[in-house]
């Protein structure tokens, strides 16, 4: 691993160039359904709190410019008139994340801490199904994030939970709905979602955006890794191939003993052996009893319980796996 600042804490996201986000806020909160809070934003926030909020702004920010590139290409595609719906909802979750935008925005200017603009980005989605798919991943790496920010803000800050806390249920109501259209009518397939770190969402977000295209936070860069699946979702238990850049990992890193760390819900990781099969491919086994999105790391121990521990000896990844 080494450590880059290339990117922003945030995710996925698309287009060619920086998108000029609609700014009318009258129409925004009308699309929307309200407004950022009006109440006075909280002062004097930890350092670990204004690093959240910085992490909060770089998400809701990338998960805009998505959702309006999003809007723009279903609009497009909408030769029939199939995705008047969808259109819909899209253009109102657009919205809602400007919103989240300038909540971000609000504590940290009120804390004398600098804000971001969007990045320039790139990511294939030529069609509808496309679009809901990696939206629904986005939404989940999303909301694995927030899980972590709220996590650390109910330690450092505990007052100022209550923003956070109620962005993450709207982004898990986005999350239900392109799920229903990408994965499974089921919008609900497990009693918790899956925290992830800022780590690895950096990580997940880098290859969509375009490198030097912003002023980003460092981060430690982690090599790819890849679920190798056919489907929809791969069920929980059976095998599973893995790919990865060999030129980017160590010899001795991958001389060790391998496992696969799997995160999924609010369980402690489960690793399971992993071999591997040729030069950049490792094959290992899915657990029994996952559900949901869960993601896989490859890693050289078997001891570390939770994601902020096994991102530290992650050798590649994560990987999204759609279990269910």
């Amino acid at each position: 691993m080494h450590t880059s600042n290339l990117l922003p804490f945030s995710l996925l996201l698309a287009s060619s160039s920086a998108l000029v986000l609609p700014r009318d806020a009258q129409s925004i909160a009308t699309t929307a359904g309200g407004n950022a809070p009006n109440g006075s934003a909280p002062l004097d926030i930890s350092k670990s709190a204004i690093a959240d909020f910085s992490g909060v702004n770089f998400l809701e920010n990338m998960e805009s410019a998505f959702f309006l590139e999003g809007l723009q290409n279903l609009t497009k595609w909408n030769t029939h008139r199939q995705h008047d719906h969808a259109i819909d909802v899209v253009r109102r979750v657009q919205a809602q994340e400007l919103i989240h935008v300038q909540t971000a925005e609000d504590i940290l200017k009120a804390n004398n801490a600098p804000t971001f603009a969007p990045c320039k980005y790139t990511f294939p989605c030529s069609n509808p199904d496309e679009f809901f798919a990696l939206a629904n991943v986005i939404t989940s790496v999303g909301i694995g994030a927030v899980i972590d920010i709220v996590s650390g803000l109910a330690v450092s800050d505990p007052k100022i939970v209550q923003g956070p806390a109620s962005i993450l249920a709207i982004e898990a109501r986005h999350d239900a709905f392109f799920r229903h259209h990408s994965v499974s009518d089921i919008p609900n397939p497990a009693p918790f979602d899956t925290r992830i770190s800022s780590t690895y969402a950096l990580n997940l977000a880098s290859p969509f955006i375009v490198k030097g295209s912003c002023t980003v936070p460092s981060f430690t860069v982690i090599p790819a890794l890849k679920a190798e699946v056919t489907g929809k979702t791969t069920g929980s238990s059976g095998a599973i191939t893995f790919s990865f850049d060999a030129t980017a990992v160590s010899k001795e890193d991958v001389s060790k003993t391998l496992y696969i760390g799997w995160v999924n819900q609010a369980n402690v990781v489960n690793y399971q052996p992993a071999t591997i099969d040729e030069e950049g491919v490792v094959k290992s086994t899915i657990p029994e009893g996952m559900a949901g999105i869960a993601f896989a790391a490859l890693t050289g121990q078997n001891t570390a319980e939770d994601v902020s521990s096994l991102t530290a000896v992650t050798i590649a990844g994560p990987a999204p796996v759609q279990i269910s």
